[in-house]
């Protein structure tokens, strides 16, 4: 890759507004970073409508006790009613359509937080790798409204532990966010701690070789184990093939790169893994029913729309 390619990238992704707090400058973030607001606090000074950004250290849960809205994530629209929990993952380009009166809790956490946690807990992986809207049964949410009420008001306090307790209780919630998370799968198969864990390094990997031309067979090598191995994992943990994966994790970053850069489709094939932009056309369309380009137009039409 050229200097060139890499200056065009970088002045290209500028387009996407980047926050530390929506509507605040970004700044660096304190490794046990740790907030929790009401979703009306901030929702209702921006009219209901949180416009798509990202944040490049920070994991956001929000709990939604009233209303609804759409959750915008990397060009999904995911609608939402009371009695939900959101996650968005660090880096995540989303934004929210609240409607009017809206209100639960954001919990926001420092990537090395959420990193930390993970090592610790790698279980919990499976929530916290993906950006998602998932409805509750109305005892999990009065589980779920204990524990961030419990947040807020040590969040709020002066009172010797209260990183400690915060975080004890963050886990709470991101345990009762697994448990949700795999009563919701399909085909619910038996799990166990070392496929969640393979599944978890696999994904791991992607995200720092994906843009390469790596493929299944060098990451189960990196991995130490056989193909046949990995397989296993990531289907009893996340129902997917390691190399639906990986093409999910391509697919995503394309349309992130058509959506919220000028990139031409040359540069973001290369950006995805794929030195040949014709096969990365017939992979594209193939997967979302229309070419890059045609997707980037009609995107962008919607947006402008709708703003």
């Amino acid at each position: 890759m050229t200097a060139g390619t890499v200056r065009e990238r970088s002045v290209a992704r500028r387009g996407i507004p980047q926050y530390f707090l929506y509507g605040e400058a970004t700044h660096d973030v304190d490794e046990r970073f740790l907030h929790v607001e009401s979703i009306a606090e901030r929702s209702r000074l921006h009219d209901w409508k949180i416009r798509p950004h990202a944040h490049q250290d920070l994991h956001h849960f929000l709990l939604v006790t009233r209303g609804g809205g759409v959750f915008y994530a990397e060009g999904e629209l995911n609608p939402f009613n009371h009695n939900a929990l959101i996650s968005v993952p660090l880096a995540c380009v989303h934004g929210f359509d609240f409607k009017p009166g809206t209100d639960g809790w954001i919990l926001t956490a420092s990537g090395a937080l959420i990193e930390r946690i993970a090592h610790e807990n790698a279980e919990l992986r499976p929530v916290l790798t993906e950006a998602n809207a998932m409805p509750l049964p109305a005892d999990v949410t009065a589980g779920m409204v204990t524990n961030f009420e419990s947040l807020m008001m040590e969040f709020r306090s002066n009172l010797p532990g209260r990183r400690t307790a915060a975080e004890a209780l963050l886990i709470g919630i991101l345990v009762a966010a697994l448990r949700r998370k795999l009563q919701l799968l399909p085909n619910r198969q038996s799990k166990t701690g070392a496929d969640s864990l393979l599944a978890s390094k696999y994904r791991g990997l992607i995200e720092e070789h994906f843009r390469t031309t790596l493929k299944v067979a060098d990451y189960a090598k990196r991995l130490c184990v056989s193909s046949e191995r990995l397989r296993q994992a990531c289907v009893r943990s996340t129902a997917s093939s390691p190399l639906a994966l990986l093409n999910a994790r391509r697919l995503l970053e394309a349309k992130r790169s058509l959506l919220y850069t000028g990139m031409s489709v040359g540069l973001i094939a290369e950006a995805c893994g794929f030195p040949d932009p014709a096969y990365f056309s017939r992979f594209f369309t193939q997967r979302t029913g229309v070419s890059p380009m045609a997707y980037r137009t009609k995107q962008q039409r919607a947006y402008a729309r709708e703003n």
